[in-house]
């Protein structure tokens, strides 16, 4: 009963991996010179505002840690568990999985390492190089970009020129497509966030990311609730986070033992 609850979680991370990571950031690049006289419009200059306020309103920190209650969707049916989630930035993902008052499984990822014990069940344990994640995924998944899902900020592997920018009913709306990817990003009158969505037709993939009930830590704003739907093919997966305790910048540890039958 408790081995799916990992498994699936786990599994979170590398489809959020395999959707976010198909494209590299390309910088936009406005000439102001004198070979460049024409005057922007005024969506040209909502477009300039909106990047300048929407990097302003990303949660800085060090360190993040949020528990959570969870609810994980797949094959029809919703499983209940508990996420402990630590967070210290750039360098570490941690993560603590329970479910009927015991710990399932604990979760050390950094960008070169890969680390799972799943204690209750059949133990066993992983400990391979990120591209463990890459292999399973795509070669140009990074670290960051779980990292940025995980604490509401900006995913930054989509950016183009060509990309179509537009405000409708208070949303800031961006969309585009590369290398077989349709993307859409909505982002609310506070700069963040409010859902995303990634299709890719080959293989057939679809992703949904929504965010809601935003509050204030250190002066930065961080969802309360986290949803995520999936579906490859005709597999779906679903899970729904709300963290009911967050706390920033407060020094953590990030405990990892592994038994020495492992060793």
């Amino acid at each position: 009963m408790i081995k799916p609850y990992t498994n699936k979680f786990i599994l979170i991370l590398l489809v959020l991996g395999l959707f976010t990571s198909a494209c590299r950031p390309k910088k936009a690049i406005v000439e102001t010179g004198p070979l460049n006289k024409k005057e922007l419009t005024e969506l040209e200059k909502a477009k300039i505002r909106f990047e300048k306020q929407s990097d302003s309103a990303e949660l800085a920190f060090d360190y993040f840690s949020g528990k959570a209650k969870a609810v994980i969707s797949t094959d029809g049916r919703d499983d209940n568990a508990t996420i402990n989630l630590r967070i210290k930035k750039d360098e570490i993902i941690w993560a603590s999985v329970s479910a009927f008052g015991f710990e399932a499984a604990r979760a050390f990822i950094t960008p070169d390492s890969v680390k799972v014990l799943v204690r209750l069940g059949k133990n066993s344990y992983i400990n391979k190089g990120f591209d463990y994640i890459q292999q399973l995924t795509n070669k140009k998944v990074d670290f960051k970009t779980l990292q940025a899902i995980l604490v509401g900020n900006k995913v930054r592997n989509f950016s183009s020129s060509k990309d179509d920018f537009k405000i409708e009913d208070l949303f800031y709306i961006i969309t585009g497509e590369q290398e077989g990817l349709k993307y859409k990003f909505n982002y609310n009158n506070q700069f963040k966030t409010d859902n995303f969505s990634i299709d890719n037709s080959s293989p057939d993939q679809h992703l949904i990311v929504s965010y809601g009930n935003y509050s204030t830590y250190n002066s930065n704003l961080v969802p309360l609730e986290l949803s995520i739907s999936s579906q490859t093919g005709d597999k779906k997966l679903g899970v729904y986070l709300r963290y009911n305790k967050i706390t920033v910048n407060e020094p953590l540890e990030f405990p990892f033992s592994v038994p020495k039958r492992f060793n």
